[in-house]
């Protein structure tokens, strides 16, 4: 007897539309196509040239890189507003160590090799810091990086008295420009997807945020894994830090004012859960490119402080709304 083979069904456009939307990312990838092209017609195409998005996209990865490590510490139901601090003070001992100006600390200027490693270092070690008041001393993440935030920007003052540093090396340039930031960016995004993705400790920083009480339970050091995220959280702020001092080829107290914002915001876009637990670093790298757009728009379009403070804040509030009601829908 003749086996019956069943013709498989031919996939149709509108099952294909359902697949891509069925993906937890596809809303914020159209979202963001959405906003380039409403943002394009609004400025009259100045937002979308290919001077400008390459613009969009540098200054992107440098809030993103800030945005990578933010994600850590929010999937495990906390908060990180010690970037900006953490990134400055980075920012201006690294600017300090390169200079050839009387701000140099040393005495004498040493080569970008050796000052971007004592940037990172030291700001992991701010990390180490806030992670173990929290971890250890279970005290509000809010209120420990809050005040690790102002510490390093009185350390930052302190450093060269609140003075900009210029007259860095010339071969630090190259950190902060195209290609190297965006790769540099996405290549720091890439790592951090596959430890969430494909390793023990992603494992582990998801069962924290999810339910700490169970995770530990179920044997993991919830107090480890919430001290490591500070760490990596600080890490990738001393490197954003690197980066934006590359670009302006100085250090400045003011050049990070705002990242932390604009950090929790990209990744709360990106579909990360306040209450931890849940989301994922494509939708983090979507949510800092959305920041990117709207930065970017708003200065090409040259709107005033109050202005770029409003449409920022109901960005923030929309997407902690959006984040609510995504639970409840659950």
């Amino acid at each position: 007897m003749a086996e019956v083979v069943e013709r498989p069904k031919p996939v149709t456009a509108r099952e294909v539309a359902r697949r891509v939307l069925a993906h937890e990312n596809a809303v914020i990838g159209i979202a963001l196509a959405a906003l380039i092209g409403v943002l394009g017609v609004i400025s009259r195409g100045s937002t979308v040239t290919a001077s400008n998005m390459a613009n969009i996209v540098l200054q992107s990865s440098i809030r993103g890189v800030a945005a990578v490590g933010q994600a850590f510490c929010i999937l495990t139901a906390n908060f990180d507003l010690s970037v900006s601090g953490v990134g400055v003070m980075a920012m201006m001992l690294g600017s300090a160590m390169m200079t050839t100006e009387w701000t140099n600390i040393l005495g004498y200027p040493v080569s970008p090799f050796m000052a971007i490693p004592v940037m990172l270092v030291v700001a992991a070690a701010w990390g180490l810091l806030s992670g173990t008041l929290v971890s250890r001393l279970a005290l509000p993440s809010l209120i420990v990086t809050f005040g690790v935030w102002q510490i390093g920007y009185g350390v930052a003052f302190y450093i060269t008295g609140g003075q900009a540093v210029m007259e860095l090396p010339r071969s630090f340039a190259i950190y902060g420009s195209l290609p190297a930031a965006p790769i540099i960016f996405f290549s720091v995004a890439a790592v951090a997807y596959f430890v969430l993705m494909h390793t023990s400790f992603g494992r582990r920083v998801y069962a924290t945020g999810g339910n700490p009480v169970s995770a530990y339970l179920s044997g993991i050091n919830v107090k480890n894994v919430q001290r490591s995220v500070f760490i990596i959280s600080a890490l990738c702020a001393g490197l954003a830090g690197v980066l934006m001092t590359s670009r302006g080829m100085a250090g400045s107290t003011e050049a990070l004012r705002g990242i932390e914002l604009d950090s929790i915001a990209s990744v709360v876009i990106g579909g990360v859960s306040l209450f931890g637990g849940r989301g994922n670093m494509i939708g983090v790298v979507l949510g800092a490119l959305i920041i990117g757009v709207i930065n970017n728009a708003m200065g090409v379009m040259h709107m005033g402080h109050a202005g770029r403070y409003i449409v920022k804040g109901a960005v923030i509030v929309g997407a902690v709304a959006a984040d609510i009601l995504r639970r409840r829908g659950r």
